[in-house]
């Protein structure tokens, strides 16, 4: 005999209770027998449970505070590419070596904040506090998952000091050597999942910030110049932003002007 419960239970996962070896009064078939057959029979099998601790743990507080407090909003603008491409290969012949896209795009994004300056921000509760500093969290795949770390006054630096920065932070992110100074002071984020073959994406915001682009990749397609049909290197810019701190406009403003810089890179860099 067996309970009504463990019958009931049974029916709904067409189980033989034959099969099981109850552990009851007379080798009935308990409940806690049942649920251990479901849980072998029917979930799936735990490869390996790992802890959330440190930075991992604390990159998950923040964006679990991110989605419970900021209200998202993301916009999606297409820019062509082929004018940063071009001014790569120029850029690549001035230096002496290739500068990566992630930098270049960096460069006119701080450009386009200091002119939309008002997105460069944080809010906690009812406070919204703008800064002067274009200080850019950079998305980094790290052994410990994404983290972001800083680089200070990315619009006032030369190219040359930004890529050694850059270089700098991803160098010591991948051996796990950034230290607390690392994380502290960013005013806005930047996250490319370009290299992945992401065409567009919903960023989540880092917070307090109240905004984060996202980058995707840079692919061809037709589009139309002067009422022809030209073939095009174009990439989506994906901007998150928190809907409590700034407007809707104000922040296409912001897009709009980013691709701009993007698509004018002349207005950004030197080449003699």
């Amino acid at each position: 005999m067996v309970s009504e419960e463990v019958r009931m239970i049974a029916e709904q996962y067409d189980i033989d209770l034959s099969k099981i070896k109850g552990s009851g009064v007379n080798g009935e078939v308990t409940l806690e027998d049942l649920e251990k057959y479901i849980r072998e029979h029917f979930f799936p099998k735990v490869k390996e449970e790992k802890k959330v601790f440190g930075i991992r743990k604390v990159i998950a507080d923040r964006l679990s505070k991110s989605y419970r407090e900021a209200v998202h909003v993301t916009l999606n603008m297409e820019t062509e590419m082929d004018n940063l491409i071009q001014m790569r290969k120029k850029l690549t012949e001035k230096l002496g070596e290739k500068p990566s896209y992630t930098v270049l795009m960096l460069k006119c994004i701080a450009k386009a904040i200091r002119d939309f300056i008002e997105i460069n921000a944080t809010m906690e509760k009812e406070r919204i506090v703008i800064y002067d500093n274009v200080n850019i969290n950079v998305a980094i795949d790290s052994p410990i998952g994404l983290i972001t770390p800083v680089i200070r006054d990315v619009d006032k630096k030369a190219l040359k000091e930004l890529l050694k920065d850059y270089a700098d932070i991803v160098e010591r992110a991948k051996k796990g050597a950034l230290k607390e100074k690392d994380f502290v002071g960013g005013t806005f984020t930047i996250t490319n999942l370009g290299m992945f073959g992401v065409d567009s994406f919903t960023p989540i915001i880092n917070p307090p910030q109240i905004a984060i682009l996202g980058l995707n990749r840079i692919t061809q397609k037709p589009v139309m110049k002067n009422g022809e049909i030209k073939v095009a290197s174009v990439m989506v810019l994906s901007l998150t932003f928190d809907h409590r701190a700034i407007d809707g406009a104000p922040a296409a403003r912001f897009l709009e002007r980013a691709k701009y810089y993007l698509e004018h890179p002349e207005k950004v860099f030197e080449v003699e």
